[in-house]
């Protein structure tokens, strides 16, 4: 073991290999010299430091890796980390939601203090029929370019379990899940959004697949008297979350949406089936809630370990029901199995779906801001302690009997959502016709991208350079 100057008197022969190491350094060999001392250079290793928000206020909960690896580490409440065994001409990458990614290059190990800049989505849905219209898209890029709106939430796998782009994954492939003619090409389109600045989000349909279910029944919730794949009330077959298989290939899917580069996978549909026959639905364990609860929490851990080392971030859509009342309403989605998992918690709380008496209201529909408001207020409580960020999806749009939203209703969610500290929101109207009057003017400075830092000048904590006396 060296001293504390580093220098270390060895027993050895001349033109004997000497191997060193020291924690934090990459080991070294070497030979002892035909006369004079030894001496060896070790390259440190570890990158340690703190995070903090723009204020200075440490940042706890944030995954920092090397690109292209699969381990991380963790900052503590104090922000503090220590990243080891980091490659020569490694990028460390900063990953928390509700921030941008923040990317560091680094030579040697090094102590760098990173401060996270704030980053919040305001969203418009973008079905595939924006990409299929002649000019629909080009309309949609001017409606961002004019507003605040900054992202765009894209279909790319729905209902029916086809994708909507052009991909190697195999498995997709064997269930016929892949398109002849796919609707838009990623490796043309994600290049033109990031260069606009636009922040991009993959949605995907994720149990409701009839593609899937009728290639491979076994992955399928099935009709007992029939044996076939159950269906709903209109027609729509769906994947049992707890068959062997299915948490596998749809982090398959998430995994090669983050390969293509999108910011973000949404996950819809994240949840049990509904809205059809119960008596004749069977599936892999029992449909109960101390089972479906399990199921969907591993379907969310599988696909969280696929994206968490890499740049994507990952949603997941949610009915707040489940997380009002203290039950899980058949479905398998509740605030202990969703929330640790994902980055962003996205309930749908469009008022027009609320029942009459919710919050008091006889007709919630009529009373946006306070439906939204005492909402969030829940799952502000119930995410406590997480780093999750709540993000809503809010409604543009009339439902049933009931008109499309005017642009004070639109803005009184926007500011509903805003009063419970989400950041952002994202607006669904499923023909993408947004009311631009509740939209505010495009803000000035913001960036979608990452911060490319340079490391911090801090020289590392390391060891003196070892030297040897044979």
């Amino acid at each position: 073991m060296t001293a504390e100057d580093g220098t270390v008197t060895l027993t050895a022969m001349r033109g004997a290999s000497v191997s060193v190491t020291a924690d934090g350094h990459d080991p070294a060999n070497a030979s002892v010299p035909d006369e004079g001392d030894l001496r060896v250079e070790l390259r440190p290793n570890v990158v340690d430091g703190v995070v903090t928000d723009a204020a200075g206020e440490p940042v706890a909960g944030v995954r920092i890796f090397v690109e292209g690896s699969e381990s991380l580490v963790e900052t503590d409440e104090d922000g503090a980390y220590r990243l080891p065994d980091v490659p020569e001409a490694a990028t460390v990458i900063y990953k928390v939601p509700g921030f941008r990614l923040h990317e560091v290059a680094i030579t040697d190990g090094a102590a760098v203090d990173v401060a996270l800049q704030p980053f919040e989505a305001r969203a418009l849905y973008a079905p595939s029929a924006i990409f299929e219209a002649p000019g629909r898209l080009d309309e949609m890029l001017a409606l961002l370019e004019r507003t605040e709106a900054n992202a765009l939430v894209i279909d790319v796998k729905e209902t029916d379990g086809r994708l909507y782009y052009e991909t190697d994954l195999e498995t997709a492939a064997e269930l016929g899940a892949l398109r002849e003619a796919p609707i838009f090409d990623l490796e043309e389109l994600l290049p033109m959004l990031k260069e606009r600045g636009i922040y991009t989000i993959a949605r995907m349909v994720v149990m409701k697949d009839n593609t899937s279910a009728a290639a491979r029944p076994e992955l399928a919730v099935r009709n007992s008297a029939t044996g076939e794949p159950w269906r709903d009330n209109i027609g729509g077959a769906w994947l049992d979350p707890s068959a062997p298989g299915v948490a596998e290939y749809v982090a398959s899917i998430a995994g090669d949406l983050a390969a293509k580069g999108f910011d973000e996978v949404q996950l819809d549909y994240i949840r049990f089936f509904s809205d059809g026959p119960y008596d004749v639905a069977d599936t892999n364990l029992p449909n109960t809630q101390s089972f479906r609860l399990p199921a969907i929490q591993r379907v969310l851990r599988v696909v969280s370990s696929e994206l968490d080392a890499t740049r994507t971030f990952l949603g997941a859509d949610v009915f707040p029901i489940s997380f009002i009342v203290p039950d899980d309403q058949g479905i398998g989605q509740r605030p202990e199995v969703i929330m640790p998992y994902v980055d962003y918690f996205c309930p749908m709380v469009y008022p027009s779906h609320y029942g009459p008496g919710v919050f008091g209201h006889p007709v919630p529909n009529t009373a946006p801001y306070d439906v939204i408001d005492k909402t969030l207020e829940i799952m502000n409580r119930q995410k406590d302690g997480l780093a999750v960020v709540i993000r809503p999806w809010i409604q543009d749009f009339g439902y049933g009997a009931f008109p499309p939203y005017t642009a004070d209703q639109v803005l009184a969610e926007m500011q509903a959502a805003a009063d419970n500290d989400a950041k952002g929101w994202m607006i669904w109207n499923a023909r993408a016709t947004f009311t631009e009057a509740a939209l505010g003017a495009p803000r000035e400075g913001e960036d979608s991208g990452p911060v490319i830092a340079e490391p911090s000048p801090s020289a590392p904590s390391a060891s003196p350079s070892p030297s040897a006396s044979p």
